[in-house]
């Protein structure tokens, strides 16, 4: 699959773009960005703050990549994203996850967020049940919600570099992961003793 990394360039041939690479320069999307019918695969950074657009525009959309530093907008619109597969938050502060109330459309089985700054993660994240795989490290999460037992369909969890402090016990009754990495957490030496006897995983 050709990558695009012009935007002109992408422009002059719209209706065969299916990867789009680019840096954006200001804090918005440019509106050009909407007129790739076919787009599969879209891979952002740069200096965008916020994220505004309607699911009508990205209909094929299956990866979508953002790396925004100074991002300090809504997440809800990725997950109704009606074909995204695979969804990827690099460096963008978040504090909190936002999802959409009632419903999230999007059929994702691969979740990467990563150095977000993420304090806690909202009960619809229970919404996801395609998800297989999670990568939530080096985020300042000590919990995880109830409803991360309705993941049941989750094999791959990652979640080094955060704040807890105490094992999280929803994690005990989801037998369906088969990899779960919680190294460099603020565990007690006790608490490290607790899991190793329990849960036979050994953290560092």
């Amino acid at each position: 699959m050709k990558m695009y990394k012009s935007l002109p360039l992408a422009l002059k041939e719209r209706m065969e773009v299916r990867c789009l690479k680019l840096s954006i320069k200001g804090p918005h999307l440019p509106s050009e960005l909407f007129e790739f019918p076919y787009l599969e695969e879209l891979f952002l950074d740069g200096e965008c703050t916020d994220l505004i657009f309607k699911t009508e525009f990205f209909p094929s959309l299956r990866v979508l990549s953002i790396k925004f530093p100074k991002f300090s907008g809504d997440t809800a619109p990725f997950f109704i994203l009606p074909k995204l597969e695979i969804l990827k938050i690099l460096e963008t502060p978040l504090k909190t996850l936002l999802l959409p109330l009632g419903n999230a459309a999007a059929p994702i089985n691969s979740l990467t967020i990563r150095d977000c700054e993420l304090t806690h993660l909202p009960e619809e994240l229970g919404l996801l049940s395609s998800l297989k795989e999670m990568n939530l490290a080096n985020n300042n999460l000590s919990a995880l919600p109830a409803s991360f037992v309705s993941l049941i369909n989750l094999k791959r969890l990652n979640l080094d570099q955060n704040s807890f402090s105490l094992f999280p016990s929803v994690i005990t009754s989801m037998k369906m992961i088969s990899h779960l990495s919680i190294d460099q957490n603020p565990f007690s030496e006790d608490e490290k003793a607790r899991i190793q006897r329990e849960f036979h995983i050994w953290p560092n």
